[in-house]
């Protein structure tokens, strides 16, 4: 997508050696996102689009994002293993998680505080503990994202109560308060509570005719929408 102030993006043909080159880069831990923003670059949605009917890309495509997603694994596993055997030594810092506590956070989260309250409170660990706990465990890490859900959802009911109580009297103070809880609700599970509508402001988009069968160009871009036609 552009916006109109934006040049269109160039048409990008298919490439052996870009193609090479695109799957070699996430192979080697870039994201797909990352390598398609230099506008030399095709878009992300060409690429797709190359994938859906190249099967040979297709292919080469989907080993290298599983190749990265390995890497990644067992990258994580190192520094996990890395940082268990550093607990380990005299010198080290004790790790002060406890299963308990961590149950405790969580089932504080799924009820609607925040982690600021939750860490305020006594015996609790502060926030970058909490944070760090995220790292090392990933039984914590489980629970915590479980618990941000469950969140969302408490902070869904309470937005709707809101305005189920509003009155003409107290319109104005209840929109924010439901514009601020849906905001927190968005952001703790973006996928459940995200309007895909909501735009800072009006786009865009490049439309391209093209031949499917060799991946061909034939005419575009044709900006539509704001400020195309």
């Amino acid at each position: 997508m552009t916006t109109a102030n934006e040049t269109p993006r160039p048409a990008i043909p298919f490439s052996e050696a870009l193609a090479q080159d695109i799957c070699a880069r996430v192979e080697g831990g870039e994201s797909l996102r990352s390598i398609c923003a230099p506008r030399e670059m095709p878009g992300a949605a060409t690429v797709h689009r190359w994938a859906a009917i190249r099967p040979d890309f297709r292919e080469r495509l989907r080993r290298a994002q599983g190749l990265a997603r390995a890497g990644h694994e067992d990258a994580h596993r190192r520094a996990q293993a890395d940082r268990a055997w550093k607990r380990q030594r005299p010198w080290a810092r004790p790790d002060a998680y406890r299963p308990q506590i961590g149950e405790t956070i969580c089932r504080a989260l799924a009820g609607g505080m925040s982690l600021l309250e939750i860490c305020a409170m006594e015996g609790m660990p502060v926030t970058g503990t909490v944070y760090e706990w995220l790292r090392n465990h990933d039984d914590f890490a489980r629970l915590y994202r479980r618990a941000r859900r469950m969140q969302a959802d408490v902070l869904a009911d309470r937005a709707w109560e809101i305005a189920q109580a509003a009155t003409p009297e107290t319109l104005k103070v209840a929109r924010l308060q439901f514009d601020v809880i849906r905001w927190r609700a968005t952001r703790v599970a973006p996928k459940a509570y995200r309007d895909d509508e909501e735009e800072d402001e009006p786009r865009g988009f490049e439309v391209y005719v093209q031949d499917f069968s060799t991946g061909e160009i034939l005419s575009g871009p044709r900006h539509v929408g704001p400020g195309g036609r």
